[in-house]
């Protein structure tokens, strides 16, 4: 199986992944540094609920750190912080060669 090469994920991320939900708002896990390839560019997607948003950062990431990236979750990027709307798979059926984050 064939996956995006680590040579080309040359851009790192730290990303909080969210856990639930408590009384005083949203429980975030310990954050972690996952290497990727960022790309900075506004877009109007759907987000995990239908609803129309409007994303400024788009994150491209190994299958192995799938996990890491749940909806809701908060990566940050330099100064820039967002919030994770939605995870996707990206390859041919049975074999993901990488996952496209989409955040606010």
């Amino acid at each position: 199986m064939s996956t995006i090469p680590l040579r080309l994920l040359r851009d790192s991320v730290s990303v909080q992944t969210y856990t639930g939900h408590a009384a005083y708002g949203p429980v975030l896990a310990t954050a972690v540094t996952v290497l990727c390839k960022v790309s900075m560019v506004r877009q109007l997607v759907r987000n995990s609920d239908g609803a129309e948003v409007v994303s400024e950062m788009t994150v491209y990431a190994h299958p192995d750190d799938e996990a890491t990236f749940t909806p809701q979750s908060t990566v940050t990027f330099g100064s820039r912080v967002g919030t994770v709307l939605s995870v996707a798979a990206q390859g041919r059926p049975g074999e993901t060669v990488l996952v496209k984050v989409v955040c606010t």
